[in-house]
This record gives structure tokens, C-alpha cells and sequence, in this order.
């Protein structure tokens, strides 16, 4: 790695920092809030300041990732790396989205300055992860792509848990889980092929059901915990089948194990989820 990829890191790290802790003290002029009918059922939308922050600040992360990943020999050797290096964004996007949603809800100042370098340090790693996977036979491309993962799967849990126990209007909810579980499948789904629009579309199709399935659970009152667990083995389960799909290697052999272990995954929740 060299001293630019460093250097173009810390500046990333620090730069969408300041603009998490500035989202906990700005507010923005009101919005009107917009009133719209889906399906017979009127919804009220506002446009809040943790909406428009979250935007902002999932594409100065995605405008970062870039930034830093362009530096990379393997883009630099391209004579159009344009749109090549998109699927960086996401993992990026992602992290900073879930850090405007949940800094505001930790109790103390002190606990959210914590929470802050805790996202800058996320980020930073996350950057070096990303760097470290361009290159699948690179030293350190397996450590990067585990962490990645797990990185990827812990956000998803956090999001999933946070969503849910709000309980706010489906197409709120499920809006929002289809979008970043959209994103965190990009990253999953990133190095298991070249074809980057198929990455998208099978990314998109996981977006897609965590959407649906959120609307669903939300006409059974479980508790968060539980909604959340549930929801996390769907993304699981539908993120590992897509990989074998793009892998070519989806067999009935593979379908029966994941069958096996969604089974098994349910009993699991219904004896350590509280109200399954």
C-alpha cells in the first residue's frame, strides 16, 4: 500500500467523522412533509434532517472509497477504469447510513463521541479491507475479504435490530432495510464475480426480498430481537445462495444444506429469541 492510499485514507476517515458529529448539532430548514396514498393507505413522509444527513454522508463515504480505491495499481493500469470501481462504494455508503441512524439514539455525549471514533476507525478499516481485495491473488486478500464479511454481516445485524424495533410503517421500514441490505450485498457479493452487473442485479433481487420480508414480519409482533435474527438468516441465506448462483455451482446438494441450516437457525431462534 502506498503513502497516497494512506494519506487519501486518513483525510476520508476524518472528513466523513466531522460530518457524522456535525449531523448530531446541525438542523437543517423544515421540509414539507409529503402526503401520498400506497395501496388505499395514506402515508405521511417527512423529510428529516437524519434523512438528508444520511444521504450526504453515504456519498461523501462512496466519493471517498472511490477516491482512495482509484489508487490502486490495478485501476491505474486501466486505460477506462470508469464505473469499474463502483461496487467499492457500497460497503462505505452502508456504515455511514447506520451511523446517522444510530449515534442520535445513545444516551450520553460522551457515548456518542465514542460511537463516532468507533465509526471512524470502522471506516478506516474498511477502506484498508477494500484496498487489500482488488487483487484476489494479492497477499492478504483472504484476511481482508473475511473481515469484509464479517463487517458486512454485523452492519446488516445492527440495521436489521435497530429497524425493526422501531416498528415504524412498512414502507418506512422496509424501504430502508431493502436499500442498505442492497448495499451490504454489493459488497458480499463483489468479489465472487468480474461481471459487475450481474453483482448488481443479484444484490439488487437480496435488496428486494429483506424489503418484502420486513413487511411481512411487521404484521407479527415479535419482539426486536427476534425480528431482527429472523431477518439476518434471510439475508444470510439469500446473499450465500446468490454467490453459488454466480459461481454456477447451485446444485440440489447445496439447496438441501442451506435448507438443513434454515432449519436448524429457526429452532435456534424460537429457543433463545424471546417471543418467536
Amino acid at each position: 500500500m502506498d503513502t497516497e492510499f494512506r494519506g487519501r485514507v486518513s483525510v476520508v476517515a476524518w472528513a466523513v467523522v466531522a460530518a457524522t458529529a456535525a449531523s448530531l448539532f446541525v438542523r437543517l430548514p423544515s421540509l414539507p412533509i409529503l402526503n401520498f396514498d400506497v395501496l388505499g393507505s395514506p402515508i405521511a413522509l417527512e423529510v428529516s434532517d437524519t434523512l438528508l444527513m444520511a444521504i450526504f454522508l453515504a456519498l461523501l463515504s462512496a466519493s471517498g472509497a472511490e477516491s482512495c480505491i482509484r489508487t490502486h495499481p490495478h485501476f491505474r493500469q486501466m486505460s477506462d477504469w470508469r464505473w469499474a470501481t463502483w461496487s467499492y462504494w457500497a460497503l462505505p455508503a452502508a456504515l455511514s447510513i447506520l451511523a446517522v441512524i444510530l449515534l442520535p439514539l445513545l444516551p450520553t455525549q460522551a457515548a456518542q463521541a465514542v460511537g463516532l471514533l468507533v465509526h471512524g476507525g470502522l471506516m478506516t478499516m474498511a477502506l484498508f479491507g477494500l484496498y487489500a481485495t482488488v487483487d484476489p491473488g494479492a497477499a492478504g486478500f483472504r484476511r481482508g475479504r473475511i473481515f469484509l464479511n464479517l463487517l458486512a454481516y454485523a452492519s446488516a445485524l445492527a440495521l436489521f435490530l435497530l429497524v425493526y424495533q422501531t416498528r415504524t410503517r412498512s414502507l418506512l421500514s422496509g424501504s430502508v432495510i431493502a436499500l442498505t441490505a442492497t448495499l451490504l450485498a454489493v459488497e458480499l457479493l463483489r468479489s465472487t464475480s468480474e461481471r459487475r452487473e450481474l453483482v448488481l442485479s443479484y444484490a439488487l433481487i437480496v435488496g428486494l426480498v429483506l424489503g418484502e420480508s420486513t413487511w411481512a414480519l411487521n404484521y407479527w409482533p415479535l419482539p426486536g430481537l427476534t425480528g431482527g435474527l429472523l431477518l439476518l438468516l434471510v439475508f444470510y441465506l439469500i446473499v450465500s445462495l446468490a454467490q453459488h448462483g454466480l459461481q454456477n455451482h447451485l446444485t440440489r446438494r447445496v439447496l438441501l444444506e442451506y435448507a438443513l441450516f434454515a432449519i436448524f437457525a429457526l429452532i435456534l431462534i424460537a429457543v433463545v429469541g424471546p417471543g418467536f
